[in-house]
Parts: structure tokens; C-alpha cells; sequence
């Protein structure tokens, strides 16, 4: 596999782990709102754009997990690592817009891709002089490690409070 080819796969990685994130979200929110899904499918969040569903599930966690009947330590944990992650998954949002509304050139010499740039066309000025920002970057195989583990992290938490709510939460509200 070529670069290119390498780094298109880690865009479509991106995409895909992101996807598995806000699924994730609504399976925790789906939960909290149904636990003895009596009302299936759940038609509830599914029309919320990702910063709202980000939100609502956030709220829904923090009422929920004081019913759980943790000790306070570690619902105080859960509650704090919670509102961690939802700072990283509006950061994620952010990312995967930058990403999916770029355009992708490549960077072409002797018939053959030398190079990826990814450029989001939306212009920002710099607040301090008024000049125009460009968002660039050159692309290489690795450039989405560091969002990738970042994710990885939120996906490992993200089970965890969900494991935490069905064997906890599901028996509060037995």
C-alpha cells in the first residue's frame, strides 16, 4: 500500500471509530431513558446533531449515576471522567468536521502522488492582526495516531460507564 493510499485508510479509520463514539453515546442515552427497553427501537435522540447528543447524554449520565448506588468516590470519579470526555468528543466533532468538509489535494510529479495536502476551504482571521488563517496540512500515514488514541481512551471509558449503568442502574430501577 502507497501513502496515499495509507493515509485515505486512516481518514476512513477516523470516520469510522467517531461513528462508534456517537453510537456508543446513544446506547448509554437509550438506556438511561428505556432500561427495560419497552419501547424498541428507541426513536428518542436520534435526531439530535452531535453537539446536542453529546449533551443531553451527558446530562442524562450525571442524574443517572447518582442512582447507581455507587460509593461517592466513585461516582464522583465516573461523574468527573464523564465531563473529561465530553470535552474530548466536542473536540472529536470538531475534528471530524475539519476533516470530512476539507478538500484533498494531492500533490502530483512524474505521474505519481508525491504528496496530500488537506485544506478546509472555511477562511478565519487571525483576531490579534485581521489577516486571513489557513487551515492546511500536510498529510503522512500517521497523522491521525494522536486523535485515534485520544479515541481509543473515550471508547474505553464510554464501555465502562455503560457497563456500570446496566449492571447498576437496570436493578435501581427494577
Amino acid at each position: 500500500m502507497n501513502e496515499d493510499d495509507e493515509i485515505y485508510k486512516r481518514i476512513g479509520e477516523f470516520v469510522v471509530s467517531f461513528q462508534w463514539i456517537e453510537n456508543k453515546l446513544r446506547e448509554i442515552g437509550w438506556f438511561i431513558l428505556d432500561p427495560s427497553r419497552e419501547d424498541w427501537p428507541p426513536k428518542g435522540l436520534r435526531n439530535l446533531s452531535n453537539q446536542k447528543l453529546i449533551d443531553k447524554v451527558h446530562a442524562l449520565f450525571i442524574e443517572a449515576i447518582t442512582k447507581c448506588n455507587l460509593p461517592e468516590d466513585l461516582e464522583n470519579e465516573f461523574k468527573e471522567s464523564f465531563s473529561v470526555y465530553v470535552t474530548s468528543m466536542h473536540k472529536f466533532r470538531k475534528d471530524r468536521n475539519r476533516i470530512l468538509h476539507s478538500a484533498f489535494i494531492e500533490l502530483k510529479g512524474g505521474g505519481e502522488v508525491q504528496g496530500l495536502i488537506r485544506s478546509n476551504p472555511k477562511l478565519q482571521m487571525d483576531e490579534e492582526t485581521g489577516e486571513s488563517l489557513f487551515d492546511q496540512e500536510i498529510l503522512t500515514g500517521s497523522s491521525f495516531e494522536k486523535e485515534m488514541k485520544q479515541m481509543a481512551e473515550a471508547d474505553l471509558f464510554l464501555n465502562r460507564a455503560y457497563m456500570q449503568l446496566i449492571h447498576r442502574y437496570q436493578n435501581y430501577n427494577a
